[in-house]
């Protein structure tokens, strides 16, 4: 191939590359649309320790039937979560989802408990948590919601991933090129070659770099694809702890 179609192919690679990265802020494919509303729950009382600050807060809605209250505990360090069942439950579920000073969706946590008392395990927060709201999901097999969090469907997921790793690879290949061109500039050609720029594109080591940058963008795809977990959601058991409700 000539330079010119070479010119060509690396000025395509780079307008498409940016084309994929805008459809990739764009789409927002990864985003969950079945955030629970923010509810803001009454303030019970707030007590402050000489290491913690715990906020206790009622709970609302048909969640207070199942889970009475909730206390938020700010440490230094940590931020955590622990819930005051309504009565003991053989198998309780519900999301905790978690807001940011400004009130937007920054993680969802879904919890599974077994044989409870009356209070929940250690529910471990994001530190940029400012906010809850508890939402029962289940209790003793009788189902309250289940819409809270929707499991991403697959296409969505291949769709983010394929767009990104054709950005990557597009973006390895423009990169290979103006490599090449820089190559080229007069000052170089003098001590290399007038003609050195276009035999390394017609060269086993230019193609060599291309295979190498698709096999790299391939297996950033499928990485992408094995490792992502289909629902957007943790869940977390925790530890232990008594937490007095009073």
């Amino acid at each position: 191939m000539t330079m010119l179609i070479w010119r060509i192919l690396g000025a395509v690679s780079l307008v498409v590359c940016i084309l994929c990265i805008v459809l990739v802020l764009a789409l927002r494919l990864l985003k969950n649309g079945y955030y629970h509303e923010y509810t803001e729950d009454e303030l019970l009382k707030t007590k402050k320790a000489a290491n913690s600050k715990n906020s206790i807060y009622f709970t609302s809605g048909e969640t207070k039937n199942f889970i009475k209250k909730y206390v938020i505990c700010k440490t230094l360090y940590d931020k955590y979560l622990v819930c005051n069942y309504a009565r003991s439950f053989e198998n309780i579920s519900y999301f905790v989802v978690q807001y940011s000073r400004f009130k937007r969706v920054i993680g969802v946590i879904d919890v599974t408990h077994r044989d409870t008392g009356d209070s929940s395990k250690v529910i471990a927060l994001k530190r940029a948590c400012a906010y809850v709201n508890v939402v029962i999901g289940t209790a003793d097999g009788i189902c309250v919601n289940s819409n809270v969090i929707r499991p991403l469907p697959m296409c969505k997921v291949r769709i983010h991933s394929a767009l990104k790793s054709f950005a990557l690879f597009t973006f390895l290949f423009a990169a290979r090129h103006t490599a090449v061109e820089i190559l080229g500039f007069p000052a170089v050609v003098d001590k290399l070659g007038a003609d050195y720029a276009l035999q390394f594109l017609s060269s086993f080591y230019n193609y060599g770099i291309i295979a190498a940058s698709f096999v790299l963008a391939l297996f950033g795809y499928l990485i992408a694809v094995l490792c992502f977990r289909r629902r957007n959601a943790e869940v977390r058991n925790g530890g232990a702890l008594e937490y007095e409700f009073l």
